[in-house]
């Protein structure tokens, strides 16, 4: 059960570069298939098949929808998720669904269902090898069984269900190993290497999902006032400590679900879900800046340094973009230094 829930969260499944790189393969597979079905027909074999037809026109509307979904992730567009996890479902009932109304012309491209389960198994772990192959058999033993061309072509029942039961176990290893560098890469290319936090790129791809959802949220921009002394006076690997120890008190004393990004320098964001009231925005500027306050006065209590933070609650999802958060943010941000430092100032947008 554990493994079914996490099979169906969208985060598990809906990955950007994943995403585009399955919107390509739904292109090809149904470019293909059409123009099998189409030049290899003979006359009237389509229209004069409904079940045919309307497999044709599913194609076409299969790829156009995979064509706009790989513009939307190119385009670094919204809603992409909203047209991928429909998508997920449907690819390996789109190929059954050829194999049963034109198996005589598609019969070469079975061997697809054992290649997607293979490399979904492959790129997300043996828990999804396992169910993509047990599809995989179903549909291919439902084939044998209910499809009169496939019970006149045994020998690529057995084909298919070769490479079903056969590859899966000599790629084991090879998907937990992939799994497990994946896992650890991805890590890797999401977090800042000095302090350890979540990086741009990490920030962006949460608000972009968040502005999806449509979900309320905080982006607080915090900044150090004169930084630039701490490295001036007691050298950079003390400015380097200092950062290393504003990260951690951030992640200990904010609750789980804020999350700490370091941006550049000594500007980080925290990224907080549920914060819908002013007043909690507000105090929670204010538990920032007492958190930073404590590494700095554990690292350097003798110099005038203390943090300036821009909180910027977010209510509204239309023609809001990162770069656009990020400039407000970062204007309240520098409105707050020019106040008198050390300040927490509240927008609403």
């Amino acid at each position: 059960m554990r493994y079914l829930n996490r099979m169906f969260k969208l985060k598990y499944v809906l990955d950007i570069s994943d995403s585009a790189s399955r919107a390509r393969q739904r292109m090809a597979f149904a470019g293909l298939s059409f123009l099998i079905v189409f030049f290899f027909a003979p006359g009237g074999a389509i229209v004069g098949s409904n079940a045919r037809l309307v497999f044709m026109i599913a194609l076409g509307i299969y790829f156009h929808l995979a064509l706009l979904q790989s513009w939307l992730i190119s385009n670094r567009e919204r809603h992409w998720d909203k047209i991928e996890l429909p998508s997920y479902c449907l690819d390996l009932p789109m190929i059954a669904w050829g194999l049963v109304v034109a198996p005589e012309f598609l019969a070469p491209l079975s061997p697809l269902i054992a290649v997607v389960a293979l490399i979904r198994g492959i790129r997300y772990g043996p828990c999804m090898l396992a169910c993509h192959i047990g599809l995989g058999v179903a549909m291919v033993s439902g084939l044998a069984l209910s499809v009169p061309y496939w019970q006149v072509h045994l020998e690529l029942v057995y084909a298919n269900l070769f490479l079903l039961l056969v590859l899966p176990v000599q790629f084991y290893g090879v998907s937990v190993k992939i799994q497990a560098s994946s896992r650890s890469l991805r890590q890797e290319n999401l977090t800042d290497p000095l302090t350890r936090s979540l990086n741009r790129k990490a920030l962006e791809n949460a608000v972009w999902r968040m502005l999806n959802a449509k979900e309320p949220f905080v982006l607080s921009f915090l900044d150090l006032d004169n930084f630039k002394m701490v490295n001036d006076t007691l050298g950079h690997a003390t400015g380097d400590k200092l950062l290393k120890r504003i990260s951690s008190k951030l992640s200990v004393r904010l609750r789980a679900e804020d999350k700490v990004y370091r941006l550049s320098g000594d500007e980080f964001v925290v990224l907080s879900m549920g914060c819908c009231r002013p007043d909690t925005a507000e105090h929670l500027g204010q538990r920032i800046r007492a958190a930073i306050a404590e590494a700095i006065d554990y690292t350097c209590p003798d110099l005038p340094v203390s943090a300036s933070v821009g909180v910027l609650q977010v209510n509204a999802f239309d023609e809001v973009s990162l770069e656009k958060l990020l400039a407000s943010a970062d204007q309240l941000m520098y409105q707050a230094k020019r106040t008198g430092k050390n300040q927490v100032l509240v927008q609403t947008l």
